[in-house]
């Protein structure tokens, strides 16, 4: 008798986010599978942040770059220049900006920090870039090559959470999955996983700069999402646990 892969049971997934109506989240849950969502990491927000409020800082730039959701949080309300172009690097992040009611002009194909300098429309440009103290450099090396003045500003940084939270400590001998959304994520799993041990569980990495920060880390991806969305990862997952 064959079993319809729909009938087989599927193993939990940890998304590593505490927003339960988060679009992986929900996304591995209409595929049938049980989802462990609880955050391994916490913002850290840095004295620049409160740089964000000088008007003279936004009338010099004529682009404001935006590379992550956690950014968004820390931008002045309104935007002390109105008339400023943005760029966001993926669609996540231009949803949390036009949630804010800030217009976003433009969001790479390729989500990727390398896709947004690749496909950068704006020319030479004076660039404000507020970033995570972790973030790589391609982004502003990248646009400084062609030309762009980058004023980088590292607003925020992500340290792991004191202690691996009780549901998935709970949960670990019989996840399936882990989607490793970011290096810092990658960094904090690692760290709080260790006393447990590593058994059947799958790496799935949100691009090639996580999976390279998984492979220094000794815990190579499984499985690298192909693109930063939801259905991407799912892709992702049932490559692994199908």
């Amino acid at each position: 008798m064959t079993t319809n892969p729909a009938d087989r049971i599927k193993p939990p997934v940890v998304v590593p986010r505490d927003d339960p109506h988060d679009k992986f989240v929900t996304t591995l849950k209409q595929a049938g599978y049980g989802v462990i969502h609880k955050a391994l990491t916490r913002t850290v927000t840095l004295p620049p942040a409160e740089e964000l409020t000088n008007s003279d800082l936004w009338r010099q730039a004529d682009w404001l770059v935006v590379t992550s959701k956690t950014t968004v949080a820390l931008l002045p309300d309104p935007l002390p220049n109105p008339t400023i172009k943005v760029a966001a690097v993926g669609t996540a992040t231009a949803s949390a900006l036009r949630g804010r009611g800030i217009n976003v002009d433009f969001v790479p194909n390729d989500h990727s920090g390398t896709g947004l300098v690749t496909q950068w429309p704006g020319g030479v440009a004076n660039v404000l870039l507020p970033t995570s103290q972790l973030a790589a450099d391609t982004v502003p090396q990248g646009l400084t090559k062609i030309g762009c003045t980058v004023n980088r500003r590292e607003v925020y940084t992500t340290a792991a959470v004191e202690e691996l939270p009780e549901v998935i400590a709970q949960s670990w001998p019989s996840v399936g999955a882990v989607v490793v959304t970011a290096s810092s994520v990658g960094r904090a799993l690692v760290k709080l996983v260790e006393p447990l041990g590593w058994r059947r569980q799958k790496l799935v990495a949100l691009g090639k700069p996580t999976a390279g920060t998984l492979e220094e880390l000794g815990r190579p991806a499984d499985a690298v999402a192909s693109s930063p969305t939801p259905q991407a990862v799912l892709e992702a997952v049932e490559s692994l646990v199908a």
